[in-house]
């Protein structure tokens, strides 16, 4: 996703240095960059749009780039780059993430796009790293790391731990599986969900289908249905 940042800067050695380090730095996100250079312009722009992150310069042709704030509501991350050590406090009070004395350099840039990158869109899917699970009156907030496989009973879905507690969860194996990273489970059939590290051992019994050993060990046989078969043998070799 492309990020668009939103750079206020009058000086334009600065603005091409900024747009430099940006698009060495920056190349994967391929950012679209707007350019403006007085307070009236940033708060008229900023009225109309949202950008995802700010470069502000201190002293503009038209005063002090810190009255954008008295004037529109921001809520991107604002990185300063200025001469002027003497606004630091007041950056950070408004929207400040980053205080970039210049001149600065392309390390100095680096640490502080590493300060707000976290704030901003990602293409990178986002996976549960945890569910809150109910046993008696107590909660306990179980690691997807320490989950095993998740179960299928009499249209109530339990989670399987590694080390042998099963908990209800309050979805269904179609609910989770867009929740749970790819990479590591795998739904074998209309009752399993399975963690890759809870395959013990597979035995190929007819053609098309796969009986799996889990640990937790299972009372049940547990096949991998004909019709994801082929994908779960992908899916082991990636």
């Amino acid at each position: 996703m492309a990020w668009q940042i939103l750079v206020v800067e009058d000086e334009e050695w600065a603005w091409d240095s900024l747009r430099d380090m940006l698009a060495l730095l920056l190349l994967a996100e391929n950012p679209k960059l707007i350019r403006l250079d007085t307070v009236r312009d940033a708060v008229n722009w900023l009225r109309n749009n949202n950008p995802d992150l700010i470069f502000m310069d201190i002293h503009l042709a038209d005063g002090i780039s810190l009255d954008v704030f008295k004037q529109v509501p921001v809520s991107a991350p604002v990185i300063f780059t200025t001469a002027y050590d003497e606004y630091a406090l007041d950056a950070f009070q408004n929207q400040g993430y980053a205080y970039l004395l210049k001149p600065f350099d392309q390390e100095d840039m680096e640490q502080a796009i590493a300060k707000v990158r976290k704030l901003l869109p990602s293409d990178e899917p986002h996976y549960k790293s945890r569910f809150l699970v109910k046993y008696g009156i107590h909660l306990k907030s179980l690691p997807v790391d320490d989950i095993a496989y998740f179960m299928a009973e009499d249209k109530t879905l339990f989670a399987v731990e590694k080390a042998g507690g099963r908990y209800i969860i309050e979805d269904t194996l179609m609910g989770i599986a867009t929740k749970l990273d790819p990479a590591s489970f795998f739904q074998i059939n209309r009752k399993f969900m399975v963690h890759i590290d809870a395959i013990v051992s597979m035995l190929k019994i007819s053609r098309g289908r796969v009986k799996v050993k889990l640990v937790p060990e299972q009372n049940e046989d547990v096949i991998v249905s004909q019709e994801r078969s082929l994908l779960f043998q992908e899916w082991l070799g990636r």
